[in-house]
């Protein structure tokens, strides 16, 4: 991703006129653009790693798997929130990770983490990056030094049991190829955060995350049926099993629990069928409660879809003015809402 912002920089898709003409009206712009500032000029402090450190990290995990260049340190210096983007972009990484080891299995972490306890280096999980609550900054508590743990390489599909609709997937394996993955199989993890295209599945479950058919499919730790997940104090590993009424289960605590308990390398997950058919409807109503009285109805009736979504009267507005009027259906839209009772200005 964009070091100083969200998304691919080689696939910018520009904003359509009106939409800018959308924005000028109703919060303005800046006369001039302000643009990131160069990448050799972002400060960024000297890598405190000493060499005895990474010595035996690039022993662990190969010499090309142990980076400290300024490109790789700043990508990994934070997470994709408003905070966080503006401060990058104004050139501020003071916080970089030391280095960033990017291991290649279960075994190579296991070996980073145990390197790291014995020399007193702090280790952040690293997934996606796509974090908004700070959950990749690399703080360094008591120790004089931080790496990034990055599970890019931790990215494939290990197992799939079409018979019970289980899947293991390498805790690396971003969300968008997950899903390739398996539609190749006929089937569909179903689980589509926002940050879906860059997301890991390591993130996923680290982070408890909800996607846009949670509803449907389920959080992601419904989804869970096994972990894999590597410690300073050792492995926690824990099978593929059915449901049990017996007592606590530690892959609850696993999940959700941000890094701060080890470092998850593969999770087996519920899968499904992609469906057949996919169907889309809009509807509107005459008020934001009304709407809201409509899916307590249908959720409470068992009936409510994969996805819903619920816009209040400003947003509606907004998403109709900024998805702009020309064309058929933009003209079936504006006529439909002009013959009811909607006003949207």
């Amino acid at each position: 991703m964009n070091w100083w912002g969200w998304g691919d920089p080689d696939r910018r898709e520009p904003l359509p006129e009106h939409a800018v003409e959308l924005l000028r009206a109703e919060v303005g712009t800046a006369e001039a653009l302000r643009p990131p500032v160069a990448l050799d000029d972002v400060r960024i402090g000297e890598p405190a790693l000493g060499s005895t450190t990474r010595e035996h990290l690039v022993a662990a995990v190969g010499a090309p798997n142990v980076r400290d260049d300024r490109r790789t340190r700043i990508l990994h210096a934070a997470g994709k929130s408003y905070p966080d983007l503006v401060r990058q972009r104004a050139g501020d990484a003071l916080g970089a990770p030391d280095a960033v080891v990017f291991p290649a299995d279960h075994d190579e972490v296991r070996a980073v983490l145990a390197i790291c306890a014995a020399e007193g280096v702090a280790v952040v999980p690293f997934g996606g990056g796509t974090s908004v609550v700070g959950g990749v900054a690399p703080l360094r508590g008591p120790f004089a030094a931080a790496i990034a743990l990055d599970l890019a390489r931790l990215d494939s599909l290990v197992s799939v049991d079409e018979r019970s609709l289980t899947a293991v997937l390498g805790a690396g394996l971003r969300g968008l190829d997950a899903e390739v993955l398996l539609n190749a199989r006929g089937l569909t993890l179903g689980h589509f955060p926002q940050s879906y295209e860059y997301a890991s599945i390591g993130g996923y479950v680290a982070t408890r995350s909800a996607g846009q058919a949670s509803t449907g499919y389920g959080r992601i730790d419904e989804l869970v049926v096994g972990l894999r997940c590597a410690a300073p104090a050792g492995d926690i590993d824990l099978a593929a099993l059915p449901a049990s009424a017996a007592g606590p289960q530690l892959r609850e605590l696993i999940a959700g629990s941000e890094g701060t308990l080890g470092v998850i390398t593969e999770a087996a997950l519920r899968v499904r069928h992609v469906p057949e058919v996919k169907r889309y409807e809009g509807w509107f109503f005459r008020s934001f409660l009304e709407g809201a009285e409509a899916l307590r109805s249908v959720e409470q009736s068992h009936a409510a879809p994969d996805v819903t979504r619920l816009s209040d009267e400003e947003e509606t507005r907004l998403s109709m003015a900024l998805a702009g009027t020309g064309g058929a259906k933009g003209a079936l839209g504006r006529g439909y809402l002009g013959a009811g009772p909607h006003d949207l200005g």
